[in-house]
């Protein structure tokens, strides 16, 4: 039998330790069968990668990426010391087989799979990806451990994506990250899912994600909207006691879980519907939840008329107007001002109307944008209906059909915000 991997030719008899590049010191253990073997503080990797600086590299990663976690669930009393998982890395999960690595027990998997605290891993095509992975089934391995279990199959693989989600490497690494381009994160290809559903409008709605069914059969989509709704859960202040909660109900299992996260949201569940519906059109490379976030309630004033001036900042993503509009009114609004766009030396001046030479989503960049939000969405289907957002680019009439937020944004990609500069004004009136 012939392995593609890389032999370790010295001290074949006994443990030596070698100093990592990352500044990890990892252990290099005999391998006289050929497979490249390396153990670090909470990881024992079986592999069979050409290269034995990347295995060193993820024994280094998954090292530091165990203490962030214990940070990010806050468990100082998580006893670490008898935590360990075997990972195996195959670039030919047959020869795995053969030697006996995968017992019969473990079914077909497309990417990867986790046992207890044994993880199995295909090498992809790139070694982001691939580390990706082993963060990824790690992660699942990390909440059986620490919390008897992970909860609803949206919870486990939401929570594993989010914690798996990496810059760097070894000491270097920082989970739980947005990335910032594709080239960042190559061959992870969530977001390219989410656009190719959103073109096909079938992004789905909050209940739909809950209901996933246990094994998800490497579908990309259903584990893309499952982080989405992890990474929400964990960039609002106010939902972030609640996320912490529902990792301690993780020994629950599918209805059960969902019913006690229900009725944790119940008071917020028609504001997180709305924002679950705005982060799912806008979601994308770059996308930055101080940016993102959209501060609506259902104790906003309702508006009654009364003259009303907004600001709308052209580095901020939705903002809402501040109030909530009753239905069967016809409201007046009337945009002005100007606002910059890419402030370099020769930086772009937008009007509401926007500028004609770039497009983002079928619109000028810089277009004025507004957005009717309904303060009770509908969660009753299968798929969420396109937001109802429409150019403002001159004085409008806006009839409202039912209790809503109406909220603002300047048209740019998520990623292209943080270097734009004023605001553009809009007064609302009642139209006569």
């Amino acid at each position: 039998m012939t392995f593609c991997c890389r032999k370790i030719g010295m001290m074949r008899s006994t443990l030596f330790l070698c100093l990592c590049f990352s500044g990890f010191v990892c252990a290099v253990l005999p391998a006289d069968d050929g497979w490249v073997r390396r153990r670090g503080q909470y990881i024992e990797l079986v592999t069979d990668l050409e290269s034995s600086q990347e295995a060193d590299r993820l024994v280094a990663s998954f090292d530091a990426a165990v203490t962030q976690w214990v940070e990010f669930w806050q468990i100082d009393q998580f006893d670490l010391s008898s935590f360990r998982v075997s990972a195996f890395v195959m670039r030919d999960e047959g020869a795995f087989r053969q030697a006996g690595f995968i017992p019969p027990e473990v079914p077909d998997f497309n990417f990867g799979y986790a046992m207890g605290k044994k993880i199995w891993i295909k090498a992809q095509q790139s070694e982001y990806y691939t580390r990706h992975l082993a963060l990824h089934e790690g992660v699942h391995a990390f909440m059986f451990a620490a919390f008897n279990g992970a909860g609803a199959t949206w919870f486990q693989e939401g929570t594993a994506e989010c914690l798996a989600l990496h810059r760097n490497f070894g000491r270097s690494i920082g989970i739980n990250v947005m990335p910032l381009t594709r080239e960042e994160v190559p061959y992870w290809g969530r977001f390219k899912r989410m656009e190719q559903l959103r073109n096909e409008s079938q992004v789905p709605t909050l209940k739909s994600v809950l209901g996933y069914k246990p094994n998800l059969l490497g579908d990309v989509g259903a584990y893309s909207w499952s982080w989405a709704l992890v990474a929400m859960l964990d960039a609002y202040p106010e939902y972030r006691g609640d996320l912490l909660e529902l990792a301690a109900k993780g020994f629950k299992r599918g209805p059960g879980f969902n019913r006690h996260f229900m009725m944790a949201f119940q008071s917020e569940w028609p504001i997180l519907l709305a924002r679950w519906q705005m982060m799912c059109h806008d979601l994308d490379y770059g996308f930055e939840w101080e940016r993102e976030r959209i501060e609506i309630g259902m104790n906003d004033p309702l508006w009654r008329g009364q003259p009303l001036k907004v600001q709308v900042s052209a580095d901020q993503g939705w903002q809402s107007a501040g109030v909530r509009v009753p239905g069967g009114v016809k409201m007046r609004l009337r945009p002005s001002g100007t606002v910059t766009l890419a402030n370099t030396t020769r930086p772009w001046v937008s009007e509401p109307a926007g500028i004609t030479l770039r497009y983002h989503r079928g619109r000028p960049m810089g277009q004025l944008l507004v957005c009717v939000l309904p303060n009770a969405p509908n969660d009753a289907e299968v798929y969420l209906s396109e937001p109802a957002v429409y150019p403002l680019t001159k004085e409008a009439t806006l009839e409202i059909d039912s209790y809503s937020w109406l909220l603002f944004r300047v048209n740019e990609s998520v990623g292209s915000l943080s270097d734009n500069q004023s605001a553009f004004e809009v007064n609302m009136e009642v139209s006569r």
